[in-house]
């Protein structure tokens, strides 16, 4: 059981109220990465202001009242290095999962059948990939579109467990 503030973070509430739900989804863009170069886009490695947006976004997601006790990143080189900078904010103990499902144009439906097979059926997890797939995922988990800039974090929860796997966009979060 996962548990998450209900509250804006800049609502000005005195305390934080949280409620528990089966499972919670942050969905992570990557952030911003270096042109391709002689060995192609899967081996673009982040900027310095990626690297930077990704410490701020680790920031406001340890302040959001609920950490990933998961995280599954793309294994293209910007989303792996996003995760491994969310994961150092976070804390020890976090180890960043490689899944092939999550790298720019897998199919989003492949990719939470994936999900389940991993385990993914409650609690937290972090997912960092790329677009197409953060789109078109956010549409099929939530029934809503959504802009993922980059280095762009969008909170699903899913009240009901992942047996269904449709989910409430509850938060957004950026650098």
């Amino acid at each position: 059981m996962a548990r998450f503030r209900n509250a804006p973070l800049d609502s000005g509430a005195r305390s934080a109220q949280f409620v528990a739900v089966p499972l919670v989804l942050d969905l992570v863009r990557h952030a911003e990465a270096e042109p391709s170069g002689p060995d192609g886009d899967a081996s673009r490695p982040l900027t310095a202001n990626g690297r930077a947006a990704m410490v701020s976004l680790g920031v406001h997601l340890c302040a959001s009242g609920s950490i990933p006790t998961r995280l599954f990143a793309s294994p293209l080189v910007r989303a792996h290095q996003s995760a491994r900078i969310l994961a150092a904010a976070i804390g020890p103990g976090l180890v960043c999962e490689p899944l092939a499902h999550l790298k720019p144009e897998s199919d989003p439906g492949a990719l939470v059948e994936e999900l389940a097979l991993q385990g993914v059926t409650d609690g937290h997890a972090l997912l960092v990939g790329h677009l197409p797939l953060l789109d078109h995922l956010h549409q099929l988990l939530t029934g809503t579109q959504a802009a993922f800039p980059l280095a762009t974090l969008r909170r699903v929860v899913f009240v009901g467990g992942a047996a269904a796997w449709r989910g409430l966009p509850v938060l957004t979060l950026k650098p």
